[in-house]
């Protein structure tokens, strides 16, 4: 065996034990309370002494404020912010809604011009006498604004097309290329 065919067949085993190995820990297909899908923990924990009332109330603490910006969440890192009338909380409904114990949403106006509307960004949860801060993912917009903001029922072809446009113009390009020249190339041989 050449050493280039050797180096090749290393490669092929590399890239499949990585697949495998990624493929391993992605979610099925629809579970929607997977973590990857649904939220991410974030390493803030708050006595709830006082805070819930508050969290009923519509009004974000400034311990959990204090908390959310410390960690990244801020104007420096192009994340909307927590300031007074930017936010809404309200009881979680929905698929993505946490199943136990007392929860809030914390949605966000992000200021965008064609689908100004809150979006969810926190959800804080009442644990053991703490509040804990989780932060929605992605895909929780996906699935809750897709056909209504896109005016197609798939969110994979909304998020190529739609959500990411511009940065995928040149993927889709050269997709749709390839698929005319294969086209092209089994019609001339008359295969197609």
């Amino acid at each position: 065996m050449k050493l280039t065919s050797l180096m090749g067949l290393i490669v092929v085993l590399l890239l499949l034990a990585m697949f495998v190995y990624i493929v391993e820990d992605v979610p099925p297909f629809g579970e929607y309370n997977s973590p990857v899908n649904k939220y991410i923990k974030l390493p803030i924990s708050v006595d709830a002494d006082g805070l819930v009332a508050s969290l009923d109330a519509g009004v974000l603490p400034a311990e959990i404020k204090n908390e959310i910006e410390r960690i990244g969440f801020n104007k420096e890192n192009y994340y909307p912010t927590l300031e007074e009338g930017n936010y809404e909380i309200e009881e979680p409904e929905g698929v993505f809604a946490v199943d136990s114990g007392v929860g809030w949403d914390v949605l966000i106006h992000e200021g965008e011009i064609y689908f100004n509307q809150p979006v969810k960004y926190y959800f804080i949860k009442e644990e053991n006498g703490k509040l804990t801060v989780y932060r929605y993912n992605w895909p929780v917009r996906i699935i809750e604004f897709t056909e209504e903001e896109t005016a197609t029922i798939d969110s994979v072809t909304s998020g190529l097309a739609d959500y990411r446009g511009y940065d995928t113009m040149f993927e889709e390009t050269v997709i749709f290329s390839g698929a005319i020249s294969v086209i092209m190339l089994l019609r001339r041989r008359g295969r197609l």
